[in-house]
């Protein structure tokens, strides 16, 4: 998915007008504030932000957000707005213009380490740990239509690779990682972050990566509910501001309610198993501000490097409360 970022505007002036503080001044003061245990992605930050993207918002209007610095920041509506873009013609070997329409406001999210990587060349964001961005299409693109076939195909797709995911090495070990847990109270809700588009369609044959992480959560609900960590219903969600309207139909015909951004965020509690493997969004630092969830399931990352981590796909399981 493409998006547009644009500067925001601080007590309605433009960051030129305000002048913001120099790299330096911005980089010690992220790092005073963070070690000092000021939160990045506040829940009720989230939660305001959230309210007001429910709002029928048209082009003109304005997204207010707190930010990390304690000061509130304006995000004008652009919904509707044209951006050209040089775009790189494989065929030709060349850049050719190419025209995006920007459509719905989303939040943007920054980690405490890419807010000072981010200081290297805008200044306007420094502190904007939480911002809002645009979604675009290209004006020339048309969707794919939604047909019964894509439907039962998408729904095909997926339970093919539940069945697979079923019968593996790598779900009987992570169920003998979870029946061994003492938890001191029960899962009510499985939430999967960010495990991608998965749905087969006219221009690819469907994400095996992607198909096989939400079976892994069809099987977590099966299976908390069979055992004594489970509630007797345990609900089932995802969210992925990259879903296709066919993936939703089809998580939503297999029993997982498609939440918007950042609604699966909100919805984590200390009832909660939170899974999330290799997110193109800093998922564990939003999860460690504003929830405690019973367990959390994600990838392992190899620390070699602070600032570009390798990950392991191995999923690690960590024991939040028990």
């Amino acid at each position: 998915m493409h998006s547009w970022s644009n500067r925001p505007l601080r007590d309605g002036k433009d960051a030129d007008e305000w002048k913001p503080t120099s790299a330096s001044e911005a980089a010690a003061n992220i790092d005073e504030w963070y070690h000092a245990g000021r939160l990045l992605f506040p829940r009720d930050s989230l939660q305001d932000v959230h309210d007001q993207l429910r709002k029928p918002l048209k082009k003109g209007d304005t997204i207010s957000v707190k930010a990390f610095d304690g000061s509130v920041y304006e995000y004008p509506v652009r919904t509707g707005e044209i951006k050209t873009v040089l775009e790189r013609d494989g065929d030709k070997g060349e850049d050719k213009r190419v025209q995006w329409v920007m459509t719905t406001p989303h939040i943007d999210y920054a980690s405490f380490e890419w807010l000072k990587q981010r200081l290297e060349y805008s200044l306007s964001r420094a502190y904007c740990s939480v911002s809002i961005g645009h979604w675009m299409t290209r004006v020339d693109h048309e969707p794919e239509p939604e047909t019964p076939e894509n439907l039962d195909s998408g729904l095909e797709y997926l339970h093919t690779n539940l069945r697979d995911w079923e019968g593996s090495e790598a779900w009987r070990d992570i169920k003998s990682t979870l029946s061994s847990l003492n938890l001191n109270s029960k899962i009510a809700k499985v939430i999967g972050m960010a495990c991608g588009t998965f749905t087969p369609t006219s221009e690819s044959r469907g994400c095996r990566r992607s198909a096989v992480q939400h079976a892994f959560l069809l099987t977590l609900k099966s299976f908390l509910q069979e055992s004594n960590l489970g509630t007797g219903e345990v609900a089932c969600y995802a969210q992925d501001p990259g879903y296709s309207q066919m993936d939703v139909l089809v998580l939503e015909k297999s029993d997982i309610k498609v939440l918007e951004d950042p609604e699966g965020f909100l919805e984590m509690d200390d009832a909660s198993l939170v899974f999330s493997c290799a997110p193109n969004i800093c998922v564990k630092e939003i999860v460690a501000d504003i929830a405690r969830p019973l367990v959390l399931i994600w990838c392992t990352v190899q620390e070699e490097d602070s600032k570009r981590p390798l990950y392991v796909f191995i999923a690690s399981v960590v024991t939040m409360v028990g």
